[in-house]
């Protein structure tokens, strides 16, 4: 027989010391140290006035957003959501306790298969928990930064990370009848990517030790709020869990990823890192090509113009080309190398799907 009490909540309501200091420092880098530029669906504001709960889950391509896109909530008037982190990436009870205090619990990284039950098992619970006492929650269903560097590609969405939405859904009137004090809340997901001209790690996911990333530490964070430059953050239109219980957590998973590579954006970036790619000849780069190869590209992708942000199909290649090299070294011309390879693949398989949707049609 299933148990529906849910003890007292585990989590901090967040009236402290510290979250007020982590959140000062935030909302200053952001407005500071960041050029953000913000796409909130209409919905979800409407919608958290209805008292509707969210689970955020976008797509993870740096350890900035597990702070930066939380400040444009903030600043929009919406509840801060708590946020699931790998326990890797939190070293030592002293910085642990922290972590609670600030609303980050902890998600098993799992080694083996029976730690990836208990992990699964654990996640359903912490965010059952947090769902019935109406709070919102933003986990990364990918659970890496390293599949674009890797493979080529955004990776799979865990399905653990969706058990707890629908076994809350389907339960909800259980767990409100077993648990006196509950207030009734439609769930939603909330699909969302960052976008970026500049990701701080670039260099550390391609030309790292084995491609992995070393900022893997708490005290990163405070590095995370320079150099990013221009960034879009987008949260997309809700998706009411109650209409897609005819799915499983996998597809519900699949279908939540493909409404974030939706999300996707353009960048001048992602236009000159294919420009540079089609221009290697070899060993070397021809860099006389890139300029006509950014034409291509543009054109290439103009039935996705409407994701185009920073530049428009009308600047000129050159234009488009001294917006990235002004602030990336490794765009610069004289710096445009064949060493780098990795890095210009990195930032042109932020947008690689959108060919496969093109072949597509």
């Amino acid at each position: 027989m299933t148990d529906y009490k849910i003890p007292d909540r585990t989590f901090t309501d967040r009236k402290n010391l510290t979250f007020r200091l982590a959140k000062m420092v935030a909302v200053w880098g952001y407005k500071h140290l960041t050029k953000p530029f913000l796409e909130l669906h209409e919905d979800i504001v409407r919608l958290k006035k209805n008292n509707a709960v969210f689970f955020y889950a976008p797509l993870h391509k740096s350890l900035w957003e597990t702070s930066g896109i939380l400040v444009p909530l903030s600043l929009s008037k919406l509840p801060l959501p708590y946020i699931g982190m790998g326990d890797n990436l939190i070293r030592g009870g002293f910085f642990r306790r922290l972590c609670r205090d600030v609303g980050i619990f902890l998600i098993l990284r799992a080694t083996n298969r029976s730690e990836m039950l208990a992990s699964a098992i654990d996640l359903k619970r912490q965010m059952v928990e947090h769902f019935a006492f109406g709070k919102d929650v933003l986990i990364f269903p990918e659970g890496t930064r390293t599949s674009i560097p890797k493979t080529g590609k955004y990776g799979k969405f865990f399905p653990a990370a969706f058990e707890g939405l629908l076994e809350y859904e389907r339960n909800k009137q259980e767990y409100l009848k077993e648990n006196p004090g509950l207030i009734h809340h439609d769930l939603y997901i909330i699909p969302g990517t960052t976008d970026y001209s500049k990701v701080r790690e670039d260099i550390e996911m391609t030309e790292g030790t084995k491609g992995k990333p070393r900022t893997l530490r708490i005290w990163d964070t405070i590095k995370m709020i320079k150099n990013i430059r221009e960034t879009y953050i987008d949260f997309g239109k809700p998706i009411r869990v109650s209409d897609h219980l005819d799915k499983d957590r996998k597809e519900l998973a699949e279908f939540t990823r493909a409404k974030c590579l939706e999300l996707v954006k353009i960048l001048p970036i992602n236009i000159v890192s294919w420009a540079i790619l089609e221009s290697v000849e070899g060993e070397c780069i021809n860099v006389s090509k890139i300029e006509g190869n950014i034409s291509f590209y543009i054109q290439k992708l103009i039935n996705f113009k409407d994701r185009f942000r920073g530049f428009s199909e009308n600047d000129s290649p050159s234009a488009i080309f001294e917006k990235v090299n002004k602030y990336d070294s490794l765009f610069k011309l004289k710096n445009i190398d064949i060493r780098h390879i990795k890095v210009y693949r990195l930032y042109a398989n932020y947008i690689g799907h959108l060919f496969e949707d093109i072949k597509k049609d």
